[in-house]
């Protein structure tokens, strides 16, 4: 349950709504009750023969009586906003609020938010090393019959504008085949590990609300748009080991094949945040990297988009999207030579829950 802070007394529901309206009435009466008592509190130490009618008329309007000012003033704020919680009770509506200029969204200085999620992702391109290079179209459901172990999470860090995520992702492939040769029985098992890990640090930019009537609370302002630019790094490592056996009249002939390959890109980007409204969200996020460097990859991209309905549970937050991710990594040469230049790409499901 995520805490409103002191508006969450303004939330009425419509099946209570007799209730609400007794509970106004009944505090708008004590409330004027003890005005009146409050500013005629003066008139108690005035002089005989002058009425207190003519004692407020003579001292409403007068300067020098800073005591009777001041609580006159405060008597119009008290029954100014008395007038704006009616309302509000009766229709059944928060008030709104000035957007918050705190955190994530709203007025908290500090937030977390993680997300564990399925990237049901299949893979398009060319990979191999030297002379062997091969082409590679694999769906998800090819990856998901030979999955062994994985698991992907987006974990986030705000103070007040300030960004902080990491996006680790670690899968583990297994693939086993027999085949009958002329020569003989060959069997072939291939491990493949691949890990994913990205990190960034960020800064909101900007916050525009997305008409008239925006509200807030201590997590978000809605409807608006936030705005946010990042930068850090992402590491790729790919790890892949392939064992060879011939069985022959001869005896057994065993090869094993192993090939190790990681890189780190920098990465630059940015993301847009659609608050809707209170509960439904639209995030955008694309970034660049690579740039070629000695140590990375030529191109490097990624692009990502979901959409998010906070249910009414401990602030829990489904979401479905889609993801983009291209890589183009180069490395070696000769018999040495590596190459990975691919499309990962398909749906993403989550569910995510904020602190």
């Amino acid at each position: 349950m995520i805490k409103r802070g002191g508006m969450s007394v303004l939330v009425f529901n419509k099946g209570k709504q007799v209730r609400s309206n007794l509970i106004t009435n009944f505090s708008a009466f004590f409330l004027l009750a003890f005005l009146l008592m409050y500013i005629s509190v003066p008139a108690l130490g005035m002089d005989q023969g002058v009425t207190g009618k003519s004692y407020l008329l003579d001292n409403l309007y007068n300067p020098s009586n800073k005591v009777l000012t001041e609580r006159y003033s405060l008597a119009g704020d008290l029954l100014a906003q008395a007038d704006s919680l009616d309302v509000y009770a009766q229709a059944g509506e928060r008030a709104p609020l000035k957007p918050g200029g705190g955190g994530y969204y709203g007025s908290k200085d500090w937030q977390a938010f993680i997300i564990v999620y399925l990237w049901l992702s299949g893979l398009n391109g060319e990979t191999g090393t030297g002379n062997n290079v091969s082409d590679v179209d694999v769906s998800f459901g090819d990856i998901w019959e030979n999955f062994d172990i994985g698991g992907q999470a987006h974990i986030e860090f705000w103070w007040k504008r300030w960004i902080f995520f990491i996006d680790p992702t670690y899968m583990v492939l297994t693939a086993d085949n027999n085949e009958t040769r002329v020569i003989g029985s060959l069997r072939s098992s291939l491990k493949v590990k691949m890990f994913l890990f990205d990190m960034a640090a960020g800064y909101r930019v900007a916050q525009i609300p997305l008409g008239s009537n925006v509200r807030s609370n201590e997590i978000k302002t809605w409807p608006s748009l936030g705005v946010d630019v990042y930068g850090g790094g992402r590491i790729f490592h790919l790890d892949t080991k392939l064992k060879l056996r011939l069985d022959t009249p001869l005896g057994p002939v065993m090869r094993n094949i192993k090939d190790d390959n990681g890189w780190f890109d920098f990465i630059v980007g940015t993301r847009f945040i659609f608050n809707f409204t209170e509960k439904l969200l639209l995030t955008v996020k694309t970034d660049i990297g690579g740039f070629g460097l000695g140590f990375s990859s030529d191109i490097d991209w990624n692009f990502a988009t979901n959409v998010g309905y906070e249910l009414p549970w401990w602030g829990i937050t489904p979401y479905v999207g889609y993801r983009v991710l291209y890589i183009d990594y180069k490395d070696g040469s000769g018999d040495n030579r590596f190459v990975y230049k691919m499309w990962q790409t398909g749906p993403q499901v989550g569910v995510g829950v904020r602190f």
